[in-house]
């Protein structure tokens, strides 16, 4: 069995936030295949029963403290990075600093994610400073780390022109529902599912309002079913406006299995993520990974995966058959097994803290 592997990240209870339950994903899929110990600013809790109590530890938010929790020779250390999941000011110059100390001093192995990068503040915000004073301690971060990832090709682009000489690798977030496996399969024709929190799902409704207007009135989407939590009068005011033959439905909160259960059975899910944000949304990929044919703006394909597998509104009302459709939803839910994968995932990670290759083949 490897040696300890030390994981910092800003919060490990289930449901409470991305970071928590991504970095939850990893752990299940490794399997209990080298030991692991959690750092966790204090104030954190942790509930989920995947990660005991006493491989937890919870240090006060500073270098003190920090470097007194982090091996004293060698070791391995994989940082989940979001800045304001560390310092609600969105600078944690204490976490940042101490670990590019820690491996000069140490000669350590360090693995870094980075979920988020700096905030981008224009020369005369107020904030500006603190924005290059935060990109200089990622730069020195960066040099110091054994391996770097990020999610979006948009952020690693930025961090490869802040530190040239390193190399940043793009992973995808996973999937935030796993497809069910005993769930019924069949497409029910022209539902469509907009899934995820709350705001989204209002922007898109906002954003999207008059291709979904066209396509209701074009009896393509019959009916929109939403999950999430929080479905308030906002976002059915805007449902309410659409010409939908079959009406709409606010399901609200859903347990995993019955979310699985809906995208398995819509045929379309609407998303109007951005394009440069769209493999950091775990909702989306949770559509993906149900092979749903996802209608989006930004569908384009003359783009690289996955713009190239989505479908555009016009598209649609210029009419796309059913074989196009499938293949579109298929190529997709291959895209994401391939790049986005909890397994997919898992196994970067653990090829980048140099487990042995019997390990790594434990992952599934």
């Amino acid at each position: 069995m490897s040696e300890e592997i030390v994981i910092i990240c800003p919060e490990l209870t289930a449901g409470a936030g991305g970071l928590a339950d991504y970095t939850l994903r990893v752990v299940a899929e490794w399997r209990g295949i080298s030991p692991l110990r959690f750092l966790l600013p204090r104030g954190e809790k942790v509930s989920d029963p995947l990660v005991n109590a006493e491989r937890v530890e919870l240090v006060e938010r500073n270098a003190a403290a920090l470097l007194a929790a982090l091996p004293n020779a060698g070791g391995k250390v994989l940082l989940q990075y979001s800045a304001y999941g560390f310092d609600r000011f969105g600078y944690p110059r204490w976490l940042l600093r101490t670990l590019a100390d820690w491996k000069e001093q140490s000669g350590g192995l360090l693995v870094v994610m980075l979920h988020e990068i700096w905030t981008f503040w224009p020369v005369l915000n107020k904030n500006y400073v603190v924005q290059q004073l935060h990109r200089r301690d990622i730069r020195a971060l960066m040099r110091s780390a054994d391996a770097i990832f990020t999610s979006t090709a948009s952020q690693a682009e930025h961090l490869r022109g802040l530190a040239p000489d390193r190399a940043v690798e793009v992973l995808p977030v996973g999937s935030n529902i796993e497809p069910a496996p005993s769930a019924t399969r069949g497409r029910d024709a022209g539902v469509a599912v907009l899934f995820g929190l709350e705001g989204s799902r209002v922007r898109a409704l906002k954003s999207m309002h008059s291709d979904l207007e066209a396509l209701g009135t074009r009896g393509v989407i019959r009916r929109i079913i939403t999950a999430g939590a929080d479905s308030g009068e906002q976002e059915r005011r805007l449902l309410a406006e659409l010409p939908l033959v079959d009406g709409f439905e606010q399901r609200g909160a859903l347990p995993e299995r019955e979310i699985s259960e809906l995208l398995l059975r819509g045929s379309f899910g609407i998303s109007a993520q951005a394009e440069l944000s769209l493999t950091k949304s775990s909702t989306f990929m949770a559509c993906a990974a149900h092979g749903l044919n996802i209608i989006s703006p930004h569908g384009d394909r003359a783009k690289p995966e996955p713009l190239c597998w989505l479908t555009r509104p016009g598209e649609l009302l210029a009419g796309v058959d059913d074989a196009e459709l499938e293949r579109r939803a298929e190529r997709l839910r291959e895209w994401q097994r391939r790049t986005a994968s909890w397994p997919h995932i898992a196994k970067q990670f653990a090829r980048a803290l140099q487990l042995t290759d019997a390990e790594q083949a434990i992952i599934s």
